[in-house]
Formats: C-alpha cells, structure tokens, sequence
C-alpha cells in the first residue's frame, strides 16, 4: 500500500520504502481546519507566554547579561583579531571552521562508544538495542568521507556564495560590530527555530517524494540505527537544501551579527547529533523522534514536531511508546526501563496477538 498524505505533495511509495518501514493509515479530513486552529493555539500561547515572561524577568535579564557582556564581546573581539578583522576570512573560513569544530567535539564522545563499546555504561541509553555494537567500520569510514566533503568542501563553497550575494547587496554589512542586547538574541533564536522548522520540514518532506528520493536522499537513509556523524551523510544537494538552508536562512533575513550567527550554527549541530547520536542521554535532548523517522521512514519528517502534529505525519509515531519516551530525562535509569515495551499477549496457540 502507499503513504497517502494531505497536500499535494506527493510522498514516497513502496517501492521506495525500506524493507523495516511500518505501515500507517491516512489521516482524514478536517486537516486544513485542524491545523489553521492549532496554528492559532500555538501562536497565542507564545505571544502571552513571552509578554509574561518579558514583563517578570526583564530586570534580571538586564542584569546578568550586563555582567556577562564583557565576555561574550571580548571573545567576539578576540575571535575577529584572529581572523585579521577580514570580514572575508570571518565569512568564509570562520563559519566552517566553527562547524567542523564543533561537529568534531559534539560526536567524538559518541562515535569513540559506537567504535569501542566503551564506556560500557553508556551503551544501556541505546535508542535501538543490539544496533551499531560495535559500528560496521567500513560503512562508518564511508560516512566519514562523505562528512568530510559536505563540511570541508560544500559547506565553505555556500559560505562564499552567501558572502559574495550579501556583499554585493550590502545586506550584511552590519553584522561585526558591538553584539546586539540579550533580548535581541532571544528574538533572533526564538524565528531562527520557527524558519529552521519550516524549510526542514518541506525540504526534507519533498527529499521523500519518489523522483527525488533514490537519488538525493536515500543514501542518508542507509543507516536506519543512526549515529550523529549521519547527520551530514547525505549528497551535496541535500546537504545544501534541507541542512544548510534551513539553519542559515533566520540569520540573513535577521540581519544577525556573525558571532550569534557561530552560536546558532553550533546549537543547530549539536541538536542534530543528538537527533541522530542513537542514545537517550539523560539531560540532553530526546533523540526518540528522528531516530523513529530512520526506524520506519515516512513520518516525523520536521525538527520540533509542529508541522508533523499540523499535516498529521507524526503517525505511527503518536501515541506509540517512542512518543511517550520522547521527553529529556532526568533520570539516571534509562528510558527504556522507565517506559518499556508493552508486553504483547499470547493465545494459547502460542502466537501473539
């Protein structure tokens, strides 16, 4: 059977679904509805909760970034001095190089445990059990390779291009100056999440469509146990369209300063690995999400999980034990032993039912 969906945006049928992939039922009508009133829900309770919240805190805010600031523009500063004050070097070496760093320093601890095993107790926090113990090294050193290209070759490449673009246009000329006021940062992060979700969620939704889907997509698709360098095993194009659009695009339409620009950039990198990093950690953000999209492959196609509850692909995922585990943890026992799988009743024919 196929994967209906509610738009006209066609997705992938089984011929191109992974052998493992689970089978869900179309969602019915009223979608259009549902989701303009959810829409309005979600956007409400932001406005209120942020005016509450601005109007409670606002002093102290003021106060500790005030106290901090001569941190945070010391390190811009310093930051700036090393690349000769070059606005070109800034651009164009500086903000691959921060996301090679930080990439590197996110999944060493993670890919040193999908190699070794060890540290040994970090294997029970395992999304998919008995999966990647130790990692197969030939996939993993092809997965290398290709994260090496999209971050040493196609992401400085997009760096260039969005650097010539802007310096031509003058659209960004402002952004190394004093860095902007705490509360503007918030703003900033706060729409960098809202167009990140949005452009993931159609680019990646469309990445799925039949005619795109064995040619750009499939391959980050192979490994359906993630580990965080997957993150960035992908093709070119798609690591342009759905990973580095999506992240780059709130910064240029806010005009933002580079320095908060290296600091989404690396919050975006972490969140990532941890999406696909395979382990739910306790205190860190719940992986059970995407690692459910590579698990059976047509649903939770977005980042926060707005637009799959708006076009309703958070099915099977909904109401299934992966979502009741998809929250962060602050439990030292693991998941899977907090919430564990429903045990399935057996006839008396011996087969379950």
């Amino acid at each position: 059977q196929h994967y209906y969906i509610t738009n006209n945006l066609s997705m992938a049928t089984e011929a191109s679904r992974p052998d493992n992939a689970e089978q869900q039922e179309p969602p019915k009508g009223g979608v259009l509805w549902e989701s303009l009133r959810s829409l309005l829900f979600i956007l409400g309770t932001a406005i209120l909760t942020t005016i509450a919240v601005k109007n409670s805190v606002h002093p102290y805010i003021d106060k500790i970034w005030g106290a901090s600031d001569d941190f945070w523009g010391s390190l811009w500063n310093s930051l700036y001095e090393l690349c000769g004050r070059n606005n070109f070097i800034a651009h164009v070496i500086g903000s691959p190089l921060n996301g090679i760093i930080w990439f590197t320093v996110f999944n060493a601890f993670f890919l040193i445990c999908d190699i070794t095993g060890h540290p040994a107790w970090l294997l029970k926090y395992k999304v998919q059990d008995a999966k990647n113990q130790p990692v197969d090294k030939k996939k993993l050193w092809s997965c290398i390779r290709t994260a090496a290209f999209n971050l040493g070759v196609v992401s400085p490449v997009c760096s260039l291009v969005v650097y010539l673009a802007t310096s031509y246009s003058g659209w960004y000329d402002d952004c190394y100056g004093e860095l902007p006021s705490f509360e503007r940062i918030l703003v900033e992060f706060l729409v960098f999440n809202i167009i990140e979700e949005i452009f993931f969620y159609y680019s990646h939704r469309a990445m799925h469509h039949p005619k795109l889907y064995a040619r750009f997509h499939k391959k980050h698709h192979e490994w359906t146990a993630p580990i965080g360098i997957t993150s960035v095993y992908c093709s070119p194009l798609e690591m342009v369209v759905s990973n580095l659009l999506p992240a780059t695009l709130g910064p240029l339409i806010m005009r933002s300063h580079l320095f908060v620009s290296w600091v989404w950039f690396a919050l975006v990198l972490f969140s990532t690995t941890l999406a696909h990093g395979g382990y739910h950690v306790p205190f860190l953000f719940s992986p059970e999400a995407h690692d459910y999209h590579h698990k059976v492959f047509n649903c939770m196609f977005g980042t926060l999980g707005i637009l799959d509850k708006l076009h309703k692909t958070d099915r099977p995922f909904a109401g299934s034990i992966h979502e009741k585990r998809h929250y962060i943890s602050y439990s030292l026992t693991p998941i899977k032993q907090i919430l564990p799988e429903p045990v399935k009743r057996v006839q008396q024919c011996g087969k379950a039912e």
